[in-house]
């Protein structure tokens, strides 16, 4: 893992950087607007581009801040976000800078799963802090022994920028898999290359279509479907856990695994309504159980 203060960011227009400090010719607000970018806690000079005159003077949200040619801030807060002006002093407008607050990019923290396996692993990250700011991200995944050049990209998933999906990996490998998540923004980038075994990561989605019918005897018969997410049912089988309680979900007994996708619940009390709810595992415990299915309930006739 490494952290670099530094941009690296692809830009249009001209670029002017000082320390903690980015700045950028904007066409993308207004003509003539001037996009600056400074890290929360740093301070930043901005200098009118007409600043030889006497009496030129910045205002912030129409309001006058300073009679100067350098708009000077000290301890950068996101409070500070917005758009300054740099006026002649019969009024006229010079300058339009539109001041972003924010931090450099922070190691991801990268956390993957695969609710499709052996088909695709999906990997999503966060940062801490957010870094507020635009930051784009690179995504490539290898394995430990193959060279860099052979880095293949990971997918965006679901229109998600956060989010990425791996697709043919091999099952039962001898080593790892590499992801490497670069993050870069105008305020620096950094890069986390975390390492992965395919079958460690297996979580399925949950089940579906869970259904509950009463049957004589104070019985419950449940039924369930696999998780659709789920590629190959018949040769990668899964194993299902039953949970379900009455009263307060703290009080809740699970009963399973079991290979089919039905099973009874017997015993039960007249009256009683019970939740019912199904989660599903790889039938060689590999990875990790899926969130649990939406409660469905049933109550048992007194008479």
């Amino acid at each position: 893992m490494k952290h670099q203060n530094m941009c690296l960011i692809y830009v249009f227009g001209a670029l002017t950087i000082t320390s903690g400090v980015f700045s950028q010719d904007s066409t993308t607000l207004q003509p003539d607007v001037r996009e600056v970018f400074v890290a929360v806690g740093s301070s930043v000079k901005i200098p009118c581009t007409d600043g030889e005159e006497k009496g030129v003077e910045w205002r912030f949200n129409s309001s006058v801040l300073v009679s100067s040619p350098v708009l000077s801030i000290q301890n950068t807060s996101l409070t500070d976000q917005g758009i300054y002006t740099c006026h002649q002093p019969n009024g006229n407008l010079i300058q339009t800078v539109s001041l972003n607050p924010g931090y450099p990019p922070s190691p991801p923290d990268v956390y993957c799963w695969s609710p499709s396996y052996p088909k695709r692993a999906i990997c999503s990250w966060t940062l801490t802090p957010d870094p507020i700011l635009p930051t784009h991200y690179i995504t490539t995944y290898r394995s430990f022994s193959e060279p860099l050049s052979s880095a293949r990209q990971c997918k965006k998933w679901e229109e998600q920028a956060r989010q990425c999906a791996l697709e043919e990996l091999e099952i039962f490998a001898r080593e790892p898999t590499l992801i490497n998540i670069t993050a870069v923004n105008a305020l620096g980038s950094t890069t986390h290359i975390w390492p992965l075994v395919f079958e460690q990561i297996v979580k399925p989605d949950h089940p579906v279509n869970v259904s509950v019918m009463v049957m004589p005897g104070r019985k419950l018969s449940v039924q369930w479907g696999p998780p659709p997410t789920w590629p190959d049912p018949v040769n990668f089988l899964l194993k299902y856990t039953v949970k379900f309680h009455w009263g307060k979900p703290e009080t809740a007994r699970t009963l399973g695994p079991y290979e089919s996708n039905k099973m009874v619940l017997s015993g039960l009390l007249a009256g009683r309504t019970y939740y019912i709810q199904i989660s599903a595992k790889d039938f060689l415990d590999d990875g990790r159980n899926s969130d649990w299915s939406a409660p469905i309930s049933a109550t048992i006739p007194i008479n």
